[in-house]
């Protein structure tokens, strides 16, 4: 997802992108209970591992409810936060309903079955083939149940809104203008509940602006950051 930051930032700073547990490379031989503190423990353990005291966090989308959850436990280990077509709120009962229901189409039917239902609401109106292609292989190449438990997790993570005006550190949040998932308005009056945060709104990008539009999307991140 971050490949374009990795390359188009790699010259002004050190760029590390993370697989959570049961993700891309990262393993997971445990019971798969998760949720977005664990994941957020997780990242504070990498940075341990790597030899890095705290960091610039970029987030996009489930992500974001991660970095959320870091700031609440780790707060020393983020310099600045750059969050990504997300949000703060908590599901609606009918999201949490979504939720359910995505789990369990992952775990009877594979993640084949919900790409099929989440394809034409990921991104905006012109997506490169190279672009969908390299989204449908991550959905292909993630367990089946660790889609499920994803979702779960997601379903069962707390309001974030209250946080906001907490944040005491720089804070960037980027939203697709076509962004069928998380509405760019909702995203912008999120924002203005940080104190300081810059809100950019990406022309061309659907949920995944970081890969539909990496340009824009590494120039608001620089202005951000230098």
């Amino acid at each position: 997802m971050w490949k374009a930051q990795l390359s188009g930032l790699s010259d002004a700073f050190r760029v590390v992108a993370v697989d959570l547990r049961g993700h891309g490379r990262s393993s997971d031989s445990g019971p798969r209970d998760y949720s977005m503190d664990l994941f957020a423990d997780d990242l504070a353990a990498t940075l341990d591992s790597i030899g890095v005291e705290s960091a610039h966090v970029g987030a996009l989308s489930m992500g974001g409810y991660v970095a959320f959850a870091l700031w609440r436990r780790h707060p020393r280990r983020v310099n600045s936060l750059t969050l990504a077509c997300t949000k703060a709120e908590a599901d609606s009962p009918e999201g949490k309903e979504g939720r359910a229901r995505a789990a369990a189409l992952a775990r009877e039917r594979g993640t084949e079955a919900l790409w099929a239902e989440l394809e034409s609401k990921m991104f905006g109106p012109s997506p490169s083939e190279e672009v969908r292609e390299s989204v449908h292989r991550m959905f292909l190449r993630t367990p089946d149940e660790v889609a499920a438990s994803d979702a779960l997790a997601m379903r069962d993570r707390p309001d974030s809104t209250e946080d906001l005006p907490t944040i005491s550190v720089p804070a960037l949040w980027i939203a697709g203008a076509a962004d069928q998932l998380m509405a760019p308005e909702a995203a912008r009056a999120a924002a203005a509940r940080i104190p300081g945060c810059r809100f950019v709104k990406i022309p061309g990008a659907g949920h995944l602006a970081p890969m539909e539009q990496p340009d824009a999307v590494n120039r608001a991140i620089r202005e951000h950051l230098l």
